[in-house]
């Protein structure tokens, strides 16, 4: 288990032997039915009688996918396990963003792939100790160095096909008969979701298919670990130095004494060292310039949030990183003023409610509990934490650099920053 180097030069079979005999019903095939998914599970059916194999169902599969799963059910005996998408988060990034988010930019379709795929993908692997995939080095330039095998985020992934040529591949399928995904047929050469693939013309990379419309993005898809364990994938495309000066805006949310200021003043610094401009909003400070005379009611508390959004829309577009750090409770006024800004970032900052009576010197949490203080956000009055933030941070678990870490990982996987350079 140490030394996962040594499997390098072991074939595909003895790699899905060792797996098999190591985690039994903790390992699992994650396919979705493309060549090397299927040589995988051909593979491991030689091996074991029980193998366990899952596919990813983002809701926008084409109709050929969901035949292959009727086949491989036939053929092998094996009931695919299906991984489905948080109802709650397609419903909320369909009603933000509309159904085809992805043609409009880059940041739009990562989005869309981390809610309908990358999060499925993590709660999964949660309940798996190892698991196999079906990259191969010489699909792209970004998996030159998959290895065989490899420990992430106290998993291991398998590679068994890593050192496969595409020939390879078809020679394999075509010894054993194995099934084919029928848009092989008519020219697809990566398949994954329908409005997302298409059939390859003469001379293009494999690769090519995926994320047509993208000229000049990397079409890489494979879903990676970040140092800090989160899911991330692969960027889109190389970033260019500029890029990450580029306007964006980072909405911190959360109760009152979560970690908001803290954390994204420690954010602002870390953009600061890159030469990024940056202007921070923070809710107390709106409170005595731009929102004086406001109250706490729902629509005064509206009100506010709409112009700390407008300020922030103004910056974005102009170049400049916005940093709003408002407790903002209600929802429905946040996804509008999401729905202003293209490169829109919310990071819900959470924290028990215990804990922030304990942190609280003032004691104000313990007199709303105690009725003494009304409309006190989510006491007396509601807070409505986000159906689908780009990224939660939980300060009663996390420090603050912990979390300004974990933030800047989302940031890169959605391209709105890079230090490459």
């Amino acid at each position: 288990m140490d030394n996962l180097s040594r499997f390098e030069a072991a074939s595909a079979s003895e790699v899905l032997s060792w797996a098999i005999d190591t985690f039994g019903d903790s390992f699992a095939i994650a396919t979705s039915f493309q060549k090397e998914g299927m040589v995988i599970v051909d593979l491991a059916s030689r091996i074991s009688s029980s193998i366990r194999v899952f596919t990813l169902d983002t809701g926008r599969l084409p109709d050929e996918t969901y035949r292959m799963i009727e086949t491989v059910r036939r053929r092998y005996g094996i009931a695919v396990e299906l991984v489905f998408p948080d109802r709650a988060e397609v419903e909320s990034l369909v009603t933000i963003h509309g159904p085809n988010l992805f043609y409009l930019s880059v940041p739009g379709r990562e989005r869309c792939c981390d809610v309908r795929k990358v999060r499925p993908l993590v709660r999964k692997l949660e309940t798996l100790k190892a698991w196999a995939a079906g990259l191969r080095r010489d699909q792209s330039e970004t998996r030159a160095a998959v290895p065989k095998i490899q420990r992430e985020a106290g998993r291991v992934k398998l590679n068994p096909l890593a050192d496969w040529s595409a020939a390879q591949v078809d020679t394999y399928l075509a010894r054993y008969n194995v099934p084919q995904h029928p848009l092989y047929a008519r020219g697809y050469t990566s398949i994954g979701c329908a409005p997302c693939t298409r059939a390859v013309q003469p001379g293009e990379n494999e690769r090519a298919g995926r994320w047509w419309w993208e000229h000049d993005a990397k079409k890489e898809c494979g879903i990676h670990f970040a140092a800090d364990g989160a899911a991330r994938r692969t960027h889109a495309a190389e970033q260019e130095e500029e890029e990450m000066h580029k306007g964006f805006t980072l909405w911190f949310t959360g109760m009152s004494g979560a970690g908001k200021s803290t954390i994204s003043r420690q954010l602002e610094l870390r953009l600061r060292e890159h030469g990024a401009r940056v202007e921070v909003l923070d809710g107390d400070v709106v409170r005595t310039h731009l929102s004086k005379g406001l109250g706490f009611s729902k629509e005064d508390r509206d009100e506010n949030v709409r112009r700390i959004g407008f300020v922030c829309e103004l910056l974005s577009r102009n170049g400049v990183i916005a940093i709003a750090a408002a407790i903002s409770p209600y929802r429905d006024v946040r996804n509008e003023v999401r729905a202003r800004i293209p490169n829109f970032v919310e990071i819900h900052v959470d924290c028990p409610v215990e804990v922030l009576a304990e942190r609280d010197v003032k004691g104000l949490y313990k007199r709303a509990l105690a009725g003494e203080i009304p409309h006190f956000t989510g006491i007396s009055d509601p807070y409505e934490p986000p159906l689908s933030p780009e990224v939660t941070v939980n300060s009663s678990s996390e420090t603050p650099e912990e979390s300004v870490e974990k933030i800047w990982a989302t940031l890169e996987r959605l391209g709105l920053v890079s230090t490459s350079s």
